[in-house]
């Protein structure tokens, strides 16, 4: 095991720490040997071997002549080499860092904004850049990374799947596509599942099989009621239902028939009415602000629906599978909806979206009314019933419940002296600044102490959602650096 003598600098680093360190050792060994066989001043020969034991004379000092000069000198030597190596490394991994930079913005579409961070590998819940810089990782791929990065066991699997049979369309089965829909429908309030490759995806989909029901039922409806702050997606259905306008504006006309209610608050829930298709609703808002729904709330929604004929639609694209501390959000409040949509954590880094339904909608929709090539692919289905065993499991879960209320508790410490508040559940968390400017701040100075996290709401939420297989350990390690972040940005008053 070379590790224990290799510097973690970098992979490249590494090699050359790695070259360095046998010589030196190798120098260190030299010096030693001549050391221990030389003849001493206070030793007498030896019968055998010509010297005889060493024995220092009470009071005398150890030689500091020609001799430990230059074994000093010696051993500097390497030393020196291995710093100048180093640095001529460091140099050539920072120029081709910029060289790459120059590259995305000559080639890569621009709607992501410049991006300086450049990330070559993963390990658990660290990450290390392409110049040898490691990250402690709490943002998790924007909660898609539920087991960290390169999980041993997800790896295998997608590796063994992958040398066998990655794709064939929906024009056959597979099998990881059929056992993956049975354990979703098994685990959930589901009859039947529908795959897809992203969230913004699976919402389009429950558009369409919403209005499928009521035209099928020969009462077509076109309202669809959403909630203020709500994020379903950037395609042309799920936009209609997201709240920024900022995002909406340049690409309107939209969807024409999407309003939007108060989120948390039964008042003025009466605008759901017998003209109304669904209901899209988050159980805990994330990019919105990471904001839970009340169990008040929640329980007037279904009321609602059930009053008015609507189909109700959870999207758990991001508070789902785990996240929350229980495998779906909707079980926190006992609330079921008609339809859920997925996708994020679901195959663990792979790109994927599901949508369940109840037999009721199901049974509505035929042959060619909705589709995909990719969709239900035996690649990511394998990878996908992996991570759902993973984190259906109650040890799992309870796992997460234990980590989140400690870094919750952990958050409050260091975030109410300085009157944040903290708010949300599991591992989906949010830090309230007053304004986005601070926050943004917060979180470039987390990223000078190696931590990433995220921003939500309106840029002034602090967004923390790490791989739910996080340590205590692992959050210690977080709430040190981020604490460190603050004192960067809350600069106490002088005296």
């Amino acid at each position: 095991d070379r590790s224990a003598i290799v510097d973690t600098g970098g992979p490249c680093v590494s090699s050359i720490d790695f070259i360095d360190s046998i010589a030196i050792i190798a120098m260190i060994s030299t010096l030693a040997f001549q050391h221990v066989s030389a003849p001493h001043a206070h030793s007498a020969p030896h019968p055998l071997v010509g010297t005889a034991p060493r024995t220092s004379t009470p009071g005398t000092a150890r030689s500091s002549g020609p001799s430990a000069s230059v074994s000093a000198a010696v051993l500097a030597a390497p030393l020196a080499l291995r710093k100048a190596r180093r640095k001529a490394k460091l140099h050539e991994l920072h120029a081709a860092s910029s060289e790459l930079r120059e590259l995305a913005k000559a080639n890569l579409l621009n709607n992501y904004g410049e991006r300086q961070m450049i990330f070559q590998e993963g390990q658990g819940h660290m990450l290390q850049d392409n110049d040898g810089e490691s990250y402690l990782d709490f943002t998790a791929g924007i909660a898609v990374n539920c087991l960290g990065h390169s999980d041993p066991g997800w790896a295998e699997t997608v590796a063994k799947q992958a040398g066998r049979l990655c794709h064939t369309s929906n024009l056959y089965l597979n099998e990881e596509q059929i056992r993956l829909g049975q354990r979703l429908v098994e685990l959930s309030f589901a009859d039947k599942a529908f795959f897809c490759n992203s969230g913004t995806e699976a919402n389009e989909a429950a558009i369409k099989f919403a209005r499928k029901y009521h035209f099928s039922r020969g009462e077509p409806r076109s309202k669809f009621i959403a909630f203020e702050n709500a994020f379903h997606g950037r395609t042309m259905g799920a936009l209609a239902l997201t709240w920024k306008e900022g995002c909406k504006k340049p690409f309107e006309p939209l969807m024409p028939s999407a309003e939007f209610l108060k989120y948390n608050e039964t008042d003025g829930l009466e605008a759901i009415d017998e003209n109304t298709c669904a209901v899209f609703v988050e159980p805990i808002q994330g990019e919105g602000g990471v904001v839970p729904g009340s169990q008040d709330f929640m329980s007037a929604l279904r009321k609602r629906c059930d009053e008015t004929g609507t189909l109700l639609i959870f999207d758990e694209v991001q508070c789902g599978l785990g996240r929350s501390g229980q495998l779906f959000a909707y079980e926190i409040s006992g609330v079921t909806p008609d339809l859920m949509t997925l996708a994020k954590p679901l195959a663990g880094g792979l790109p994927i979206g599901a949508v369940l339904l109840t037999e009721a909608v199901a049974s509505c929709i035929s042959p060619g009314d909705h589709g995909s090539t990719f969709a239900g692919a035996p690649l990511v289905c394998a990878a996908a019933r992996y991570v759902l065993e993973r984190v259906s499991a109650s040890t799992f879960l309870e796992s997460v419940r234990t980590s989140g209320a400690h870094l919750k508790a952990g958050l409050e410490k260091i975030s109410e002296p300085r009157g944040l508040k903290v708010r949300g559940t599991g591992l989906l968390l949010g830090v309230v600044f007053p304004t986005a400017e601070q926050c943004g701040a917060v979180q470039k100075a987390a990223a000078e102490e190696k931590l990433l996290v995220l921003t939500a709401g309106a840029g002034n939420i602090l967004r923390i959602a790490p791989a739910l297989t996080v340590t205590e350990k692992d959050v210690d390690e977080a709430l040190e650096r981020l604490a460190k972040a603050m004192e960067v940005v809350f600069v106490p008053e002088a005296a």
